[in-house]
């Protein structure tokens, strides 16, 4: 009988030893788990840093030209040039290589005027087809104005010119859209077929098929 109940507490006791020690085992891949996590959670906020810090790169970009290096004839107006109208002369910093683009290098032959916004889907989409009718007419001449720039979510002008491989010259606007403003632009894109005379032969406002760009730029010539 005594041996049976000491039998029986070491039994007891085996059996407490080995929850205890399943209690251990637990608790430390508890422990070893959430120092894994703790590491993935780690690295992860690293990664996300460092895509946030990369992207944010890539996004910025040119900004709109700095008050006073605008320059636009006339006062602004509260709608488009009409067909006769003359185009005002501006001036302002070009996108890229440095200097100034100005409406009077373009005096005295045919030329194509578009205005347009970084972040305009219609811009983006009607300017590589307009540059790409713009090249079977190198007679008329082709100047491009950005404005609005920042004014909503978009790409940086510089930005899109480079991604969507073009070079056509670009004048900045700046923050108060001195250009668009003289020039009377009420949407984007904003088009204006320029006779050599100076005057304005058509306008167009929104997107412009190929088709249509090709046959008023050629009645140009």
């Amino acid at each position: 009988m005594v041996d049976s109940v000491k039998q029986t507490k070491r039994v007891r006791q085996r059996e407490r030893a080995e929850a205890r020690a399943a209690v251990r085992r637990r608790a430390e891949r508890r422990r070893r788990l959430a120092m894994v996590l703790g590491g993935v959670a780690l690295v992860a906020v690293v990664v996300l840093g460092v895509v946030a810090f990369m992207s944010g790169g890539e996004e910025k970009g040119a900004g709109p030209a700095a008050t006073g290096q605008v320059t636009a004839a006339g006062p602004a107006r509260t709608e488009p040039l009409a067909a006769g109208d003359v185009v005002p002369d501006f001036s302002a910093p070009g996108l890229s290589g440095g200097g100034t683009v100005g409406w009077a290098d373009y005096a005295g032959a045919p030329a194509v005027l578009s205005i347009w916004a970084p972040w305009c889907p219609h811009c983006q989409v009607e300017l590589p087809v307009l540059d790409r009718v713009m090249r079977e007419f190198p007679e008329v001449g082709f100047v491009t104005v950005v404005t609005s720039v920042g004014d909503q979510p978009g790409p940086a002008p510089d930005v899109y010119m480079r991604e969507n491989d073009l070079a056509f010259p670009v004048a900045v606007d700046d923050q108060d859209g001195t250009i668009a403003a003289a020039l009377g632009v009420q949407g984007f894109p904003t088009l204006y077929f320029v006779a050599s005379d100076g005057t304005v032969a058509q306008y167009a406002s929104g997107e412009v098929d190929e088709a249509t760009l090709r046959e008023i730029v050629g009645s140009l010539t």
